[in-house]
């Protein structure tokens, strides 16, 4: 039997050395001190990791995606941390340098140094930023903390890899970047589901991701989604545009849930569909998805409605791998979205209690009392199996 508080749905790194504060989540020391490896997280760029899991990291916070990661590190170390930073896929590797040293302050009051810090920009944080529509690719970004006076010996370790875009406010800083931030302007597209409607559905966990892929590199870059208006923007630099025109590189669109890896043979977004006004461009369809649907009924055949609930909103709800939450709607019905190949994973998985009833007990808690097998799961609503649970009260 699991029980959660209920928050908003988002994911977090485990740690054995873990506190939270309101919505935030804190890791101090290295992950050889945590109980779990550091798991790269949807909308992460590929290869990330490598530098979080460096043996210098001192301590992380985490708060709705916005997560930084710290960092003290010995030269070596420090140059270390630029290679594994240059490594990442991305379309642009900024590096700050800034003068003196800082310190970062834990839940517990504990000051800790550090030299360098990764600024990670993901989930809800990064949905929020885009909604600007701005030119920014709203990729991880490095800074160094260094001593203004250090010596010739300090900076003859550090290696900057020619593609790095370097950002130096030490003016002793001898290193020269050798790479510039593209101008670029933003592009929209519209997208839809074969029926007209948005090509997204949050609520059902459902949303279409766009991936920008180069001809002959294996892992793609991750753009952005489409929102719940139907509108994907991203900037493009004059560059980036002609690729994209003699298909050196490509966009493509992948519809699923958070768990849907992109493939470089995905549905492609057309740079003709791309427009600088919002309003001009011609929609891009891609087929709606298919969900399976169940059904949640008391013992006595009737709708699961909690009467009276006990704390506004409380509901219940079923999760499952790969798929995620998905409401109970008032006649008792939930649908969730799987790929083919998800489904037939989930189905052998082992089974587990994924039916969540809210705590009368504890507000805010809802608790896995009963099971909903995958097999009973269908793809149409009309045949969905059914699971009887019993009527629970204060």
């Amino acid at each position: 039997m699991r029980t959660y508080r209920v928050f908003v749905v988002v994911l977090a790194l485990l740690s054995s050395i873990r506190g939270s504060h309101g919505l935030a989540t804190e890791q101090v020391g290295p992950e050889s001190a945590q109980r779990e490896p550091t798991i790269a997280q949807p909308g992460w760029p590929m290869g990330i990791t490598e530098l979080l899991r460096h043996e210098s990291r001192v301590y992380s916070i985490w708060v709705n995606g916005n997560e930084n990661f710290y960092f003290k590190a010995s030269p070596e170390g420090i140059n270390d941390l630029i290679r594994l930073f240059s490594e990442t896929r991305m379309r642009d590797h900024e590096l700050w340098i800034k003068a003196g040293n800082d310190h970062v302050k834990a839940f517990n009051g504990d000051m800790i140094s550090y030299n360098a810090e990764l600024h990670v920009l993901g989930g809800i944080a990064r949905g929020m930023a885009r909604r600007d529509e701005g030119s920014d690719t709203y990729e991880p970004t490095l800074t160094l903390l260094v001593d203004p006076a250090a010596d010739q010996a300090f900076w003859t370790k550090i290696t900057l890899p020619d593609h790095v875009i370097l950002h130096s406010e030490v003016a002793q800083c001898p290193l020269m970047g050798r790479a510039a931030k593209p101008q670029r302007k933003v592009w929209f597209a519209q997208v839809q589901f074969d029926d007209a409607t948005p090509a997204c559905d949050f609520e059902d966990g459902v949303t279409t991701r766009v991936t920008l892929w180069e001809r002959g590199v294996k892992a793609g870059i991750k753009l952005g989604e489409v929102g719940h208006d139907g509108y994907f923007h991203a900037a493009f630099s004059e560059k980036e545009l002609a690729a994209l025109k003699t298909g050196a590189s490509w966009l493509t669109l992948t519809m699923g849930n958070w768990a849907t890896e992109a493939r470089e043979d995905d549905p492609r977004l057309s740079i003709d569909r791309l427009s600088l006004d919002k309003r001009t461009g011609q929609p891009v369809k891609i087929a709606a998805p298919q969900f399976y649907y169940g059904r949640i009924l008391f013992g006595d055949g009737s709708p699961p409605v909690l009467d009276p609930a006990p704390w506004p909103g409380a509901e219940i709800h079923v999760d499952f791998s790969y798929a995620g939450s998905a409401r109970v709607d008032s006649q008792g019905y939930f649908k969730v979205y799987f790929s083919r190949e998800q489904y037939e994973m989930a189905k052998i998985d082992r089974s587990r209690e994924n039916i969540y009833i809210p705590d009368y007990e504890s507000k805010g808690t809802s608790t896995a009392r009963f099971e909903f097998p995958v097999s009973k799961l269908s793809r149409n609503k009309e045949l969905a199996g059914v699971v009887k649970i019993p009527r629970r009260g204060p």
